[in-house]
C-alpha cells in the first residue's frame, strides 16, 4: 500500500501550494487575454456571437494555464516537502495509462522468446 501518510501529506502540501498558484495563473491568463484581445474573454463559448477564433484561443490559453498551474503546484509542493521534511517526497501515483503500460511490459517480459533453429 505504500507510505499512505506521506502521500496524504504530499497531497495536502500540493493543495496548499496550488491555491495561490492557481489564483496567480488565472490573473495572468486574464491579463494576457486582455492584452492580446481587448474584447472580453469568451467564458461561455457556446453563447451566441462568440467567434470560433476567440473560443479556440481562450480554450488554448486556459489549457496552458491549467498545465502550468499543475506543474508549478507539484514542483512547489516537492520543494516544500524537501524544506519541511528534509528528504525526497513520496513518488506520485501512476496514472491509468502508466499502469496499463507497466502491465503490458510485465506481460511481455514473461512471454518466452521465440528461438530460431540453428
Amino acid at each position: 500500500m505504500g507510505n499512505v501518510a506521506g502521500r496524504l501529506t504530499m497531497k495536502i502540501m500540493t493543495v496548499v501550494v496550488s491555491i495561490p498558484v492557481g489564483i496567480a495563473t488565472k490573473k495572468a491568463v486574464d491579463k494576457l487575454w486582455a492584452t492580446a484581445r481587448p474584447a472580453d474573454a469568451p467564458r461561455k463559448p457556446g453563447e451566441r456571437g462568440v467567434k470560433w477564433a476567440d473560443a479556440v484561443g481562450w480554450a488554448a490559453l486556459s489549457a496552458a494555464g491549467i498545465v502550468v498551474t499543475n506543474l508549478v503546484a507539484r514542483k512547489g509542493a516537492e520543494e516544500l516537502w524537501r524544506t519541511v521534511v528534509g528528504g525526497e517526497p513520496p513518488p506520485r501515483s501512476l496514472t491509468k495509462d502508466e499502469k496499463k503500460q507497466a502491465k503490458r511490459e510485465r506481460h511481455l517480459a514473461k512471454e518466452p522468446t521465440e528461438s530460431t533453429p540453428a
